[in-house]
């Protein structure tokens, strides 16, 4: 909590500062050569290719008929552990290879690839930060990959872990920034919240037969102050059966806007390599779930899922998810009934049908392919089809 009551400017102050000093505590050692010797080179090579067509509906700048190819490179470094600490980096270049309009403007630069690798963001940094693991505890300070309730992606700021008590993880995160870094989409990393960014902190319990519960809140300065509750479980009827489910409760106090709130509820059956789930969404009657998906999501499972962000949403979807020998195949299909925000009370709907395909080539390279296709035009969300294909050498 002591981040959290700090300003933004002195909460990146303090930040740097220990940064700083963690760092001339490694130099001060002996080993810190061996340190680095030691350190693991991870990275992919890929070449990724995206459509979209418009079926039906009104098209925009962001719903368009495109279609573009990249190629792709990320590089990762991570030195090992010296005195508990250690220090990653990495970085994402991509350069597209064909543009269906090399002139379209998406107004992130011109070309149809721009819609998803904006022009200026062809080159980020992916990782930039120093890692503390000791006594149970993982801590986090610079831009890492986060996958919190409720930020997700790449952030710049600080996280930390917690396991020291049985059964019993704490976690929190202060953001400063967050983009995305990834072989389909590269976004600039941007403020949160001007410079006081986010914070936000939970605990989970797991109890004994595959029931855990979570709670967390959230808040940024201005914006929101918000938190939520989950209810989990995960169980084996027999060596090949196991079910489950989730139910999760969000609700945001607004600071200048109507609060928020959301629930979603899941159960699932697996069968050896099939799992089938049946997914439930429903946020808040005037303002959807408010300030609450700031720094990112993971309530929306569709390939898209535009809708869901509207308010007054209630989602039904069904999820399978199968292995065939090496290939690993995911299907989604629902339907979401919602009001626009700024529009009247009136209903609408709309379908989608999401498909990931992917297959190990070798022990190294793999492929992926992506449909998905959204039904029945709505005004700003028109009938989309939408296929990506990618092939990736890993090392």
């Amino acid at each position: 909590m002591f981040l959290c009551k700090l300003s933004g400017k002195t909460r990146m102050r303090y930040a740097l500062s220990l940064i700083s000093a963690l760092l001339c505590t490694q130099a001060s050692g002996t080993t810190l050569e061996e340190a680095f010797k030691n350190g693991k080179t991870s990275g992919d090579i890929s070449l990724f290719y995206e459509s979209r067509h418009v079926n039906s509906g009104e098209k925009s700048v962001y719903f368009n008929d495109t279609a573009w190819a990249i190629g792709s490179v990320s590089l990762k470094y991570e030195t090992d552990y010296f005195k508990n600490f250690k220090a990653v980096i990495g970085f994402r270049g991509s350069a597209p290879i064909y543009e269906d309009d090399r002139h379209f403007d998406t107004g992130h630069g011109r070309g149809d690839s721009t819609e998803r690798i904006y022009k200026d963001n062809r080159f980020m940094l992916s990782n930039l930060y120093l890692e503390y693991n000791a006594y149970d505890t993982v801590i986090k300070i610079g831009r890492q990959e986060t996958s919190f309730d409720w930020i997700t992606k790449v952030n710049d700021g600080v996280s930390i872990v917690n396991n020291s008590i049985s059964n019993l993880t704490l976690d929190a995160i202060w953001t400063r920034a967050r983009g995305k870094v990834q072989l389909n989409e590269m976004f600039k990393v941007k403020k949160i919240n001007k410079n006081s960014g986010m914070f936000a902190a939970g605990a989970t319990y797991k109890f004994d037969m595959g029931l855990a519960v979570r709670g967390y809140a959230m808040h940024a300065d201005d914006i929101f102050t918000g938190g939520g509750a989950k209810l989990m479980y995960d169980g084996s009827v027999s060596e090949n059966l196991s079910v489950g489910g989730m139910a999760h409760f969000a609700k945001t106090d607004e600071r200048k806007n109507e609060d928020g709130k959301i629930f979603e509820g899941t159960a699932y059956a697996k069968y050896k390599d099939v799992k089938f789930t049946l997914g439930y969404v429903q946020t808040g009657k005037k303002n959807g779930w408010g300030s609450l998906n700031k720094a990112g999501d993971k309530i929306v499972q569709f390939e898209e899922g535009d809708v869901m962000y509207e308010r007054d949403v209630r989602t039904y979807y069904g999820m399978l998810s199968a292995a065939v020998q090496k290939l690993s195949i995911d299907a989604i299909f629902g339907t979401t009934e919602y009001k626009l925000k700024g529009g009247d009370d009136k209903n609408y709907r709309q379908n989608e049908l999401s498909l990931w395909f992917g297959y190990p080539i070798t022990d190294n390279l793999a492929a992926q392919l992506t449909f998905d296709r959204t039904f029945k035009k709505q005004p700003g969300y028109p009938s989309l089809t939408q296929v990506s294909a990618g092939l990736s050498y890993k090392f």
